[in-house]
């Protein structure tokens, strides 16, 4: 299976289309939204040059998932959130991520509502065209319950709605665990199509590319000793249809 490293990226020479600091393929910074009367939202924006790319949280073979710390004062709970990605295909394999732009929703629900709450942002994450490049962005933000700034809420209100809805039940009737042609595979009973899916489980495995076929869709693993080892586990599986995003929690049988 390909995986591609980013040690490529420290060992290009220095006269390279990216010799220059200010020629780098990509830029980030950290969103300020609203209160919505339980959490304040921030986001992390990604913006990349033509053809380059950045990785969703399953980067597939040649990819690495983004890393996102948060710390801060007054935060009960924060969740970041993944919009629905893409797959491409190219010399380094088959990879799921996006270009152009991405942000992350973050919601970030504070202690006590009544007073201010600051955060610290430390990403770490890969672009990638021919060659990978790691990333970092560092920021801080602070939401202040007397001001009413949310300067960036309507970016961050898109990217939100490009997020999969979860759903224990779903698509998906069945997922059961079979070999197909000497090969270990996930199959899953669909009640209805969908465009693509995405697989989420044992980071030991690399879950492929689906096939459709009369209402199945036939999933290729890689990493599996014995089908013993996927059944009676559960998968997160994330479907698009239509351009929409959906999540669904199955176990295999």
């Amino acid at each position: 299976m390909l995986r591609r490293t980013f040690l490529s990226a420290l060992l290009i020479p220095a006269a390279t289309a990216f010799s220059r600091a200010d020629e780098k393929p990509w830029a980030a910074r950290l969103l300020k939204g609203g209160f919505d009367g339980k959490v304040w939202w921030a986001g992390l924006h990604i913006s990349l040059q033509p053809k380059w790319k950045t990785y969703w949280r399953v980067p597939g073979e040649g990819g690495i998932a983004p890393q996102i710390d948060l710390i801060g004062d007054n935060i009960a709970k924060r969740d970041i959130f993944h919009p629905l990605p893409q797959r491409y295909e190219d010399e380094a394999g088959m990879t799921i991520g996006y270009k152009q732009e991405v942000v992350f929703p973050i919601a970030l629900e504070p202690a006590d509502a009544t007073k201010s709450l600051k955060v610290s942002i430390n990403a770490f994450f890969g672009v990638c065209d021919i060659v990978c490049i790691p990333a970092q962005h560092a920021a801080e933000l602070v939401f202040d319950p007397a001001k009413a700034d949310a300067p960036e809420q309507m970016l961050i209100s898109q990217w939100k709605s490009r997020v999969p809805v979860f759903s224990f039940e779903g698509p998906i009737l069945k997922t059961a665990a079979e070999m197909r042609d000497g090969k270990p595979y996930l199959v899953c009973d669909m009640l209805e199509a969908v465009d693509d899916m995405f697989l989420e489980g044992n980071p030991a495995y690399y879950f492929g590319k689906p096939t459709f076929t009369r209402g199945f869709a036939h999933i290729p693993v890689s990493g599996v000793k014995s089908l013993d080892e996927l059944k009676g586990g559960r998968t997160r599986i994330t479907m698009a249809a239509g351009g929409r995003g959906l999540e669904q929690s199955v176990s295999v049988v």
